[in-house]
Parts: C-alpha cells; structure tokens; sequence
C-alpha cells in the first residue's frame, strides 16, 4: 500500500513551510506520464509529493492509484452545458502575489501561458460556459480538488440540519457516543462547521515535526502510516483523543480534521458510509460527464477534506448547485434556499476570521481584506453573498449566487498563489451585472 509520512492538505498552503522544486513543463505530461515518474510518486515522501514538482503533478491526477477509491458515477447520464465565449474575461488583469516571479499585473489569459502551474481554468455564467482553457492537462482528466471539497462535507450537514436529524446548536458528542467524555463535549456542529471549534488540531507548519500533534496524527491515520511513537492509528480515535485549545468560538483556526468530523457525524446519524450518502443526496442528481472519485482510508473513511477528483467541468457543476442555474446540470435542487441562507446569514465576523492563524493568509492569497469571514467550510464569504474554496497547490472554487456565476481551476503551484486572485476580479468585473 502506498504510503507518505505526513499528507497535511493545507499546511503548506498556510504556512509557506515548502519549497517547489525543480520540476518538469506540465506540458510534457498532457498526454501522460513516464513510468520512471509513477515509480518516483510511489516512493515519494511528503515533502517531494506535497510541495509542487513532479511527483505532485502525478498524485494530484492519479489518486486513485495510490488510495482506496469510492466511484460515484454518472447516474443521470451527462447534462451538456452549453458554450457561449467571452473572451474579454481573459483580458481582466490583477496583480500577482510577492511571492511571484511573473510581471505584474497580468491579465489571466497572459497567466494561463505564462505560469508553469496552470493547467485549467474555467468560468460559467448562467449554466453556459463563457471561459474555458486547458494549458497543461485535458479536458477530460481528472484531477483533486484539494481541499476546495470541503464544502461537500458541509452540504451533506446542511442537508441533515434541513431535516431536522441534526441540531447545529446541540453538542456533536450528541450524536457521536464514542465521543462523549472527551473535550468534544460542548463543541457544537456550527461551531465545527464554522472552524471554530477551539479544539487543538489545527493545520500548521509546526505539526509536520511533532508526533505527539493532532494534525499530523490525522493525516498518518488517513494513510496507514505509523506514528513514530504509537504505531499506526485509526482517525477516529486521533480524533477522539484532540484536546482543547479554548472555549469554541473565539477564532478562526483551519483544520482538516474538521472537516473529518463532518464525515463521521453523517455516518453515525444516517447509519451509512459517506461515499453512498453523498451519491444518494448530491451526486446521483448531477448530470455529470464523468464519474467522481472519492479516496478514502485504510479503514473506508471518506477523506472529503480534500482527496476528492474529478473532470474541470464536473467541478464546476458542483458550483452550479449553488447557484440559480442548478436546473440545467441536476435532476432535482440539491442545495437549497434555506442551506444558501444559511451560510450566508450565520457568518461570523471579519475580527472573528481575522483572530485566527489563517485570516492573513488568505488576505494575502486574494489580494484584499474587503471579506467577512469563513462560512460553513468555504474559505471565504464576501458582503455579497460570493463564496470562495482554496486548496493546496492553488486548486480553487468560486460561486456567486447572486450573478449566476461559477469559476473553477486546477493548478499544480505551491510557490505563486497569484491565480486565487482572478476569480474576485472577474466576479466584480462588471461583466456579470445586470
């Protein structure tokens, strides 16, 4: 079995603690991949695969290779999305990250040429694709959406929450029996949702190197490998043993093992594994072109936090549920008046984002500070009522309700974030305003 030594899906996003190596043009690898590179992924460690050369290039297309996979297929057949170019959104400029080694401003199209990460780029307006580019890989290959999949996490909660099987403001420890006893009594599902739980398992640069951390424990339980000093261990009981950091609600800390409690929550309350949950409530509604894998762990767990991977356009019609245009891509209205009004009405405060560790980070990422806060697992919700999910290696998920609109891409760069700043510029372009 294939195995890293720590897999952290944010950690080198947030804390800038890799460094890209030398790597090979994607362009070389957009009708596959030398064998010699499949046997160098499979001996990577975390570093080589998680840090944005090659071996990242292979794993971010090629996870089911490496990880025991849930296939979701088309169940309703593809729902074609119609083509309706706008090529002066290429034209729309921003200025790239301090990190960047590209001129600046640039304009997205001189991006998508220029950077040696990008490779797809797509944005819908009103269930049409008005923008879509491929420069380094093929429309029809998957690739991970990183930890832009954690609001499928937060749906499938939001869908719970509607019927009336879970209450947000109830104890987690409620629902989860096991749990019960531990520092998880008193920490709500908002309070999980919102990633402000006050639990210590938050995503940091320093939790690559202690073993005694939660984080890292988490990620070594999601692949099978042995903890230095406990050998090898099941998520749910790292999750179980996290302590608390503070009361719940203070601040904004970012952790994938959240999002894990999320999973664990809907299987206990609808007595099913995640992967057949999502199918049954979202998935098997979406016209899709292709299927959608889902990894998961040793033990079966869904790692929704992130190792999730499917076609550009697949992604973008996981935004299309949020949006006005849901219609024209699923059979039947999976994300709700009321599960939109929730996320945007229950937000937090710009102090309370801002108090965390991560709230700089993704200023800086974005290129402004002119957002509320977090929301129900998406990164970022603005005044209005756009939401935004970034994931490792500038992987990214934009939907504005309001204006019909959904920008999706893929990118293999964990040393320029300069694509996360696009997606706001072409949203407030006045292109989508009526």
């Amino acid at each position: 079995m294939f195995k890293i030594p720590f897999a952290a899906s944010l950690v080198v996003l947030v804390a800038g603690a890799a460094v890209a190596q030398e790597r090979t043009p994607l362009d070389q690898f957009v009708e596959g991949f030398p064998l010699v590179l499949e046997k160098e992924t499979r001996a990577a460690d975390y570093n080589e695969l998680f840090r944005g050369g090659d071996p990242s290039a292979y794993f971010n297309m090629r996870v089911s290779e490496f990880l025991p996979t849930a296939i979701l297929p088309s169940r309703v057949g593809p729902m074609p999305l119609a083509e309706n170019p706008m090529p002066e959104i290429g034209e729309i400029e921003v200025d790239m990250t301090s990190e960047s080694s590209l001129p600046s401003p640039l304009s997205l199209d001189a991006f998508l040429e220029q950077s040696p990460g990008a490779q797809a780029y797509m944005v819908v307006y009103k269930g049409q694709i008005v923008y879509e580019k491929y420069p380094r890989m093929r429309p029809e290959d998957h690739h991970v959406w990183m930890s832009s999949a954690k609001p499928t996490a937060s749906l499938v909660i939001d869908q719970l929450i509607s019927e009336g099987k879970i209450d947000q403001n109830a104890p987690v420890t409620d629902y989860l029996p096991d749990f019960k006893g531990t520092p998880w009594d008193g920490v709500t599902t908002k309070d999980i949702m919102d990633m402000a739980s006050g639990m210590d398992l938050e995503d940091t640069s320093e939790s690559r190197f202690d073993p005694d951390n939660i984080a890292r424990r988490v990620y070594e339980a999601e692949f099978g490998f042995p903890n230095e000093t406990r050998g090898v261990e099941k998520l749910r009981d790292v999750l179980r043993s996290t302590p608390k950091r503070e009361e719940p609600g203070q601040a904004f800390h970012y952790a994938s093992g959240l999002t894990q409690m999320l999973v664990i929550l809907a299987e206990e309350v609808e007595n099913d594994r995640w992967a057949q949950i999502f199918d049954r409530r979202v998935w098997s509604k979406v016209g899709a072109e292709g299927a959608l894998q889902i990894h998961l762990t040793p033990d079966g767990i869904a790692a929704a936090h992130g190792l999730v991977s499917s076609n550009l356009r697949d992604f973008a019609r996981f935004g299309m549920l949020y949006t006005p245009s849901w219609n024209k891509i699923a059979t039947e209205q999976v994300v709700t008046d009321e599960i939109l009004a929730r996320i945007r009405d229950g937000v937090r405060s710009h102090e309370f984002m801002m108090a965390g560790f991560d709230g700089a980070v993704f200023a800086d990422y974005l290129g402004s500070n002119d957002f509320i806060a977090n929301s129900r697992q998406w990164d970022i919700l603005w005044p209005d009522g756009d939401m935004w999910k970034g994931g490792l290696m500038t992987q990214g998920l934009y939907v504005s309700p309001s204006r019909d609109l959904v920008i999706v891409y893929f990118n293999v760069n964990n040393d320029d974030h300069s694509g996360h700043r696009y997606p706001r510029a072409i949203a407030t372009s006045g292109l989508f305003d009526e």
